[in-house]
């Protein structure tokens, strides 16, 4: 089990970053541009100070009953801003993650943000970590599965095999990979 790999070699490292007084339409615009759905939200100096998700640009506009363009990020970020950095284990990682029950890690690097890991990426990299990684999943089982189950092509971990796939399909009232879905139909047949 390949658990023991540095961040460096899985993050990505093009991150979608916004001011502090962007307001939230124009950050909103930005996510949707680059197909994220986090933005890092940065100082004047460039210095990472947190981070919005989706789902906190949903609750505030609902809890606050105001439009986008009359919020900045800074009103709506999570901060203290949670990071990590490049050298830090995979395994430490998914651990930290699932402690503080984030989805996303920027990952810092001499003070600088260098990149950026999701708790998907982390699931890419090693099945195997499921013991570790079962707080994640849960945290957002209703995830894309669901938005993408209308499309007929979700990403996830396949309930047949346990293995992750980029393509699962409803079969059987399963989310199969597409070998399993063979497996299945050639066992009806």
């Amino acid at each position: 089990m390949e658990t023991d790999i540095p961040l460096r070699d899985i993050m990505v490292r093009e991150v979608v970053t916004g001011s502090e007084d962007m307001n939230v339409r124009e950050a909103a615009k930005l996510m949707r541009k680059y197909d994220v759905d986090s933005i890092v939200v940065v100082n004047d100096g460039g210095q990472p100070v947190g981070i919005v998700t989706q789902g906190d640009i949903i609750n505030e506009l609902v809890n606050r009953d105001t439009t986008p363009s009359a919020m900045k990020l800074k009103e709506v970020m999570t901060t203290p801003l949670i990071t990590g950095s490049p050298n830090d284990r995979l395994s430490d990682t998914a651990k930290k993650m699932a402690a503080e029950k984030i989805r996303k890690l920027p990952i810092i690097e001499d003070g600088k943000l260098v990149g950026i890991v999701a708790d998907v990426d982390i699931l890419a990299v090693s099945s195997q970590m499921s013991s570790i990684l079962a707080d994640l999943i849960e945290m957002h089982v209703e995830r894309d599965i669901m938005s993408r189950e209308s499309e007929g092509i979700a990403q996830g971990i396949c309930e047949k095999c346990g293995c992750f796939s980029n393509d699962l399909v409803m079969k059987d009232g399963l989310m199969v990979c597409e070998s399993c879905k063979e497996e299945l139909e050639e066992e009806e047949e």
